[in-house]
């Protein structure tokens, strides 16, 4: 967003920033959804289209604490830039640590038959 946000409440000059997701990879930034969500088996919901997702950026007032969050569609080198970098990481991470636990119950049960 370009130029300055002003306050609505006490008409002081807002700082941008964001508000990090707490998600089981570690902090990443919120992300605007266009649609509504469906339910999902494995994570709770999902997205049609995670290709549109845009990036929240969120103001805050330094007098009031009064915070104004915007769906911004940011660019690098002329290129959209979208938030799904996250949700493929969080993806990636779900899928490495299913497979530690298939080869770590892989390993518990050759240990299992040799013991007989």
């Amino acid at each position: 967003m370009n130029g300055t946000v002003e306050c609505t409440r006490c008409h002081a000059r807002m700082e941008s920033g964001w508000v990090p997701d707490n998600a089981h990879v570690g902090l990443q930034r919120q992300n605007w959804c266009p649609g509504e969500p469906q339910p999902s088996f494995w994570t709770g919901l999902k997205a049609a289209e995670i290709d549109k997702f845009i990036p929240v950026t969120t103001f805050r007032c330094p007098n009031c604490g009064h915070l104004k969050s915007y769906a911004i569609p940011q660019s690098r080198n002329g290129a959209l830039v979208s938030g799904r970098s996250s949700s493929r990481r969080q993806l990636a991470a779900v899928l490495i640590g299913l497979a530690f636990l298939l080869i770590a119950f892989g390993v518990a049960l050759l240990f299992l038959i040799r013991a007989k």
